[in-house]
């Protein structure tokens, strides 16, 4: 994780501790191979895998109008155009700041998680649930869940870089919230009937294993920023 933003007499360690690196190489090789293990699942299934279908029916059952206005609310502000505003002001104000390689950091994630996002569904190409269960209109395919991969990647990455400002009650407030934003944004796509429960999962997953990479290489963005102005 990026480290606490230095004074004009600190400077950064360009390369992590050895044990930081190697954490995250095991969480993002365990998580990376729980997700080869779901896709070859929902690649077999060629549709619903496992309860796939019968949690889906229950969050259609369980329809009421005023949680379907919520669902969309939530559904709206962690869907792509949103996370993207979200990265895009991050970026701005941690350049206007000069925080250079914070704002490349938070850059390059978020824009990685749009690729991930882009070529899972190109690749896996599965179909979505049925039209007729569906509260909002989706065109593309439906595995990973763009919505749960993109608020766990750019939610994610934006409270990693906002913690080191934060007073500790403060911290746990805003990743409980974080936390909390994501869920909500992931069964959000499962109440609209939009998404099966496996696409909600992989999104979470790839989104977190994508974080974590990101971060644990995150001191090599000093590579390309220690030449630009620094803070005065």
């Amino acid at each position: 994780m990026p480290s606490t933003p230095p004074t004009p007499k600190e400077t950064a360690p360009t390369t992590p501790p050895a044990d930081y690196t190697l954490t995250g190489v095991f969480i993002a090789s365990v998580l990376a191979a729980v997700i080869i293990a779901l896709t070859c699942v929902v690649v077999w299934a060629h549709g619903p895998a496992g309860p796939d279908a019968a949690w889906l029916h229950w969050f259609i059952d369980h329809r009421t109008d005023t949680w379907t206005t919520v669902a969309k609310a939530i559904s709206d502000a962690g869907g792509t155009t949103s996370v993207t505003v979200y990265a895009t002001l991050a970026c701005l104000l941690l350049a206007w700041r000069r925080y250079w390689d914070r704002a490349v950091l938070v850059a390059v994630t978020s824009a990685g998680a749009g690729l991930i996002v882009f070529f899972g569904k190109l690749l896996i190409g599965r179909d979505r649930p049925p039209v007729v269960d569906h509260l909002v209109t989706e065109t593309n395919h439906s595995y990973p869940s763009g919505h749960a991969l993109g608020s766990t990647v750019v939610i994610g990455i934006l409270v990693v870089v906002a913690l080191p400002w934060l007073r500790p009650v403060a911290r746990a407030v805003v990743t409980a919230f974080a936390v909390l934003f994501v869920l909500a944004v992931g069964l959000s796509r499962l109440y609209l009937g939009v998404h099966w429960p496996t696409d909600v999962l992989a999104g979470w997953l790839m989104g977190a294993c994508w974080l974590t990479i990101c971060l644990t290489l995150s001191p090599l963005t000093r590579l390309v920023t220690d030449r630009l102005p620094g803070r005065d």
